[in-house]
């Protein structure tokens, strides 16, 4: 019966909540998720293929990610409590010389060990949830008891999967171009949806230190077919992501980002109607080259972050941290990521 309660907060974990396969709006990596999801146009690590595929070109000769993130109670009885949700992104890149950049990712996110309830046939009546009617009109009410006694029958996992196949190649010294192919798999108690879509990403630098970046997500519109009896098929709609970001140099001591993306979030590209816009804003300060902090937002909802950076000749790895506030309980991403 659990099922019945956890079911509403696991389809509504994103804001919006109102699209298939929502899970994918989440954003990966607490870099990106410290500035808000400002990222389309800076996406220039590892986590590239989820926010703009064209970024890998960027990444390094082998560059990597990972990322956890525990939502809603995570912060309640103990900073790193685990939360009701889980969500986890790894994901690999390599260069491949001329041929251009390759990737290969996992997203996931999952409800564990969810008990599903059943009765035991205390009266051996041969029926399970025998009550008390005490006024025989067939219906539970208040005050009226179970006869049979509720158990745990089993423990399931509610969760989504997808893994994306990136690639991106440099057209010149001002313009990056990639894509995704995304194949997915979400599951609901006994019942699974399975589907695929693409991505389609650019990233253009017209003057030193100012990126602008554009992306099609689902720009096939990602379909998930279900196995219940009726078979019903779900779309998620092409959405355009655009944005822009200009580095500053601080004297000697850092370098200062700020940006700024725009997404339609139910865009149609065969459609004349209009559509809500969302606004990203973010900004991140490295210091010394060493330490990142960050914050960012969406409308009233801010986000904030950090991270430092080691350093062993040619390779390098980035620890960051990102926290969000939510109405159902803060969510916090831990993200380790390297490129060598």
């Amino acid at each position: 019966m659990l099922i019945f309660v956890l079911l509403p907060v696991y389809l509504t974990i994103a804001e919006e909540g109102s699209h298939p396969a929502e899970f994918l709006s989440l954003g990966v990596g607490a870099r990106a998720l410290g500035m808000g999801g400002m990222f389309v146009s800076i996406a220039n690590d590892a986590t590239a293929a989820y926010w703009n595929p064209a970024g890998l070109t960027e990444a390094g000769n082998h560059a990597f990610s990972t990322m956890y993130s525990d939502s809603f109670r995570s912060s309640q009885g103990g900073f790193l409590n685990k939360g009701l949700v889980q969500y986890s992104f790894i994901n690999y890149v390599l260069q491949i010389e001329d041929i251009g950049s390759v990737g290969v990712s996992w997203i996931r996110l999952g409800v564990d060990e969810i008990p599903r309830t059943t009765f035991i046939d205390v009266n051996g009546d041969g029926e399970l949830g025998s009550f008390q009617d005490k006024n025989a009109n067939g219906e539970k009410d208040p005050g009226e008891f179970y006869i049979d006694r509720p158990t745990v029958a089993e423990y399931f996992n509610n969760a989504d999967n997808a893994i994306l196949f990136s690639y991106a190649k440099i057209i010149n010294a001002n313009l990056s171009v990639g894509g995704n192919l995304k194949i997915l798999r979400q599951t609901i108690f006994q019942n699974s949806g399975n589907g695929f879509g693409t991505d389609l990403g650019m990233i253009f630098q017209p003057i030193n230190n100012l990126r602008l970046g554009l992306m099609i997500q689902d720009a096939t519109g990602t379909q998930i077919a279900w196995d219940t009896g009726s078979n019903p098929t779900f779309t998620r709609k092409t959405r355009l992501r655009i944005g822009g970001s200009y580095g500053f140099s601080i004297s000697k001591i850092g370098h200062l980002t700020c940006g700024i993306d725009a997404e339609s979030r139910q865009a149609d590209l065969k459609s004349d109607q209009s559509n809500d816009i969302l606004v990203y804003y973010g900004s991140e300060l490295w210091l010394f080259k060493l330490v990142a902090l960050r914050i960012g937002g969406r409308g009233g909802k801010i986000s904030s972050g950090a991270g430092f950076r080691l350093k062993f000749q040619e390779a390098q790895v980035f620890a960051d941290y990102a926290f969000k506030s939510h109405d159902l309980g803060s969510s916090q991403r831990i993200s380790v990521s390297g490129s060598f």
